[in-house]
């Protein structure tokens, strides 16, 4: 298998730089490294919902944070779930 990554202890940063370099109208980067939001406030006041999962299945729960759906994402590190302070 074929693997296309700098630094394996970085990974999960600098998924999260490629995902928001590559949505910014969409998403912003929490800071930290540990996951994304939405680029804009909804319209009205709502219940915020997060998702979030292990960093293996890169970019599969930042692609969940937008209009419709998720408020932000919790990137926990390879293959593992993200902590409850991450949350």
């Amino acid at each position: 298998m074929t693997r296309v990554f700098n630094d394996p202890a970085r990974f999960a940063e600098d998924m999260v730089q490629g995902f928001v370099a590559a949505h910014p109208d969409h998403v912003r980067a929490v800071p930290g490294g540990g996951g994304v939001v939405r680029a804009h406030r909804p319209g009205t006041a709502k219940v915020a919902v997060l998702t979030g999962g292990g960093s293996g299945h890169y970019p599969a729960f930042c692609g969940v944070v937008g209009q419709g759906f998720a408020d932000g994402s919790v990137i926990g590190n390879v293959f593992t779930s993200p902590s409850a302070a991450q949350a």
